[in-house]
């Protein structure tokens, strides 16, 4: 493939990150190869790797673009539901399991290749982590007064739905529950954790 130089470094970028993110969606993160998104783009291989560095850089831009594509959809959520702890929360909860479900692929390579530690984790993956966590922790916040509490709480949740949520994506769900929708597997657990009740 001959090489092209019809793109700034910013643009090639950008247009590498969309090839990307097309072959995770349609295939998975495992199809994902410097060659298939060279032939997507019309670029050589090498091109890639000076634009954006190496397979798993790309593939960490494409679950930062993932989150911060969840943390809108959760904000859009919230701000339809009004104000109102347990209603954000049970909103929050199916938003999450609906981001999910809509998005399988996405969301398997975001929990398949979370950083490593001692990783340097840039800004623009970081970011929309903390804004994910802090939807959640601004929507129970008049229920737990005690930070660590809330902490607390926060990771629960968060464990909880994203147990549900994989369940539901990875076509385990309906060995153990058929008939009952992962949404309303979701409500339950923060309506139960929030308030004892189910």
């Amino acid at each position: 493939m001959a090489r092209r130089s019809d793109h700034s470094r910013e643009e090639l970028a950008a247009l590498v990150l969309q090839a990307a993110r097309k072959i995770v969606v349609e295939e998975g993160a495992e199809a994902v190869t410097m060659r298939k998104m060279a032939a997507l783009i019309g670029y050589a291989p090498g091109s890639i790797y000076n634009a954006v560095g190496d397979l798993d850089a790309v593939l960490r831009q494409v679950n930062a673009m993932t989150l911060k594509q969840m943390a809108d959809q959760l904000d859009a959520v919230v701000a339809a539901h009004g104000p109102g702890t347990l209603e954000n929360a049970l909103a929050i909860a199916e938003g999450y399991v609906d981001f999910v479900l809509k998005n399988p692929n996405l969301w398997a390579a975001l929990l398949n290749r979370p950083p490593q530690p001692g990783e340097a984790v840039p800004d623009s993956y970081s970011r929309p982590r903390a804004r994910l966590i802090e939807i959640v922790a601004t929507a129970i916040a008049p229920l737990f007064t005690d930070i660590v509490a809330r902490q607390r709480a926060v990771v629960a949740l968060w464990a909880a739905l994203q147990g549900v949520a994989s369940l539901a994506s990875g076509g385990n769900y309906e060995f153990l529950a058929r008939d009952i929708d992962p949404k309303d597997i979701a409500r339950s657990i923060v309506r139960r954790y929030l308030t004892g009740f189910d």
